[in-house]
């Protein structure tokens, strides 16, 4: 699977752009055509800096996790009540805050009204993760359309409640590194700038902590704005190349020895796991559930290697050596999903896998957010008592001076 970045003519007669993840151009070109679009140009790949301006500012783009997770949970909530999708649809639409909702909603009762099936009106409108429409087509084949949007309900919250407690986590301690930047300029080019006339002529005798403090008062002072842009380009530049691929493959191909990494890949384990046991418990069958999967997943490393996985079941390799070969799944994983294959129990082992998996990185993460509140609080306090110990030593100094 590959993701292919497609320039069509919708029915209405409006040029527009859309993301699709198919195996191929043709498979891609094939989706377009089916929805009565006509292609204009299909690319993959890296998008180029043309491309990049001539994307347009969309307003309305895929909710949030948190706001999907809502809209699925309502909709089970409402199906399993007995009311028909059009309805639901229509009730949801009536009742939501956003004017974009709304009309994406809409536009759904309507596909759903003119014969469409709720995840064919869910694919057309880009509203949810290919997995979430996968499952909801696979129900709507068996009948079973309340207990999967029941099942991805949960799924997609559980991952908005991991998102939503990491954001909550980190805040605190970004914002005392945020106080901690804000303390030091302040001291640097206020307060040092006060005792300067009172240690002029003595530089030389001055404690060697002082004169650095002075100096870098100076520094800040002088030339504080080709600083600052130095600081943000410090930190764009590693954002920047860590989005390209040759970044990604290089951190792919490191990953054992980059620090952080096996967190990164029990994390997206857990979620490899968890949706494929979605998939799998709601009847969609190995081969059609891994590229789904693979849609779900933010990583692109993740993402070839999940198609190699798929590329090798569909050889006629069983699903845990296609794990093992492909490397991208931890050893442990692997084995108690051998287990479960051979057992047919595939789906339910997933599930274990992914409780085991999440359990275990939320409580590191836990622990690493904990180590980051003292951190941050310490390198605070350390930073600006090292300046004002600077200035303190250079009265003291100055007093001997005149003694």
């Amino acid at each position: 699977m590959a993701e292919y970045r497609c320039e069509y003519l919708a029915v209405s007669g409006r040029r527009e752009w859309r993301t699709i993840e198919a195996v191929s151009e043709t498979s891609a070109a094939s989706r377009l055509v089916a929805e009565g679009a006509t292609p204009l140009a299909i690319r993959t790949g890296p998008l180029t800096m043309q491309e990049r301006l001539r994307q347009p500012v969309r307003l309305t783009g895929r909710p949030g996790v948190a706001e999907q997770a809502l809209l699925l949970t309502q909709l089970a909530v409402l199906i399993r009540s007995g009311l028909p999708v059009d309805r639901s649809l229509d009730l949801l639409r009536d009742q939501s805050p956003s004017r974009t909702r709304r009309e994406a909603l809409a536009a759904m009762l309507e596909d759903v009204r003119g014969g469409s099936g709720l995840a064919a009106a869910m694919r057309k409108r880009g509203l949810f993760p290919a997995y979430v429409v996968g499952v909801i087509a696979a129900a709507e084949m068996t009948g079973r359309l309340a207990e999967a949007l029941t099942s991805v309900s949960e799924r997609v919250t559980a991952l908005a409640a991991t998102r939503r407690q990491l954001i909550t986590s980190l805040t605190y301690p970004v914002a005392v590194l945020a106080a901690t930047a804000l303390a030091l300029g302040l001291v640097l080019t206020v307060v040092i700038p006060q005792f300067e006339p009172s240690f002029a002529g003595n530089e030389e005798r001055l404690p060697g902590l002082t004169v650095a403090v002075l100096a870098a008062s100076q520094v800040v002072r002088e030339h504080g704005s080709l600083l600052l842009l130095m600081g943000l380009g410090a930190i764009a530049a590693p954002v920047f190349w860590l989005r390209s691929d040759a970044a990604s493959r290089f951190i792919w191909r490191h990953r054992r020895r980059v620090p952080g990494m096996d967190l990164r890949q029990q994390y997206l384990a857990a979620q490899f796991t968890g949706t494929l046991s979605a998939l799998l418990s709601n009847g969609i069958t190995l081969v059609r559930a891994l590229p789904l999967c693979a849609g779900a997943i933010g990583s692109r490393n993740w993402r070839r290697a999940i198609g190699k996985a798929e590329q090798y079941v569909r050889e006629g390799m069983s699903f845990s050596r296609a794990l093992a070969v492909t490397d991208f799944v931890p050893l442990t994983v692997v084995r108690l999903l051998e287990v479960g294959e051979k057992t047919g129990q595939l789906a339910d082992t997933c599930l274990h896998a992914h409780e085991i998996l999440s359990d275990s990185s939320r409580a590191r993460i836990d622990r690493l957010v904990a180590l980051a509140n003292p951190i941050a609080i310490v390198t605070l306090g350390g930073l600006v008592a090292l300046l004002m110990a600077g200035v303190m030593l250079g009265i003291f100094a100055i007093g001997d001076f005149g003694g």
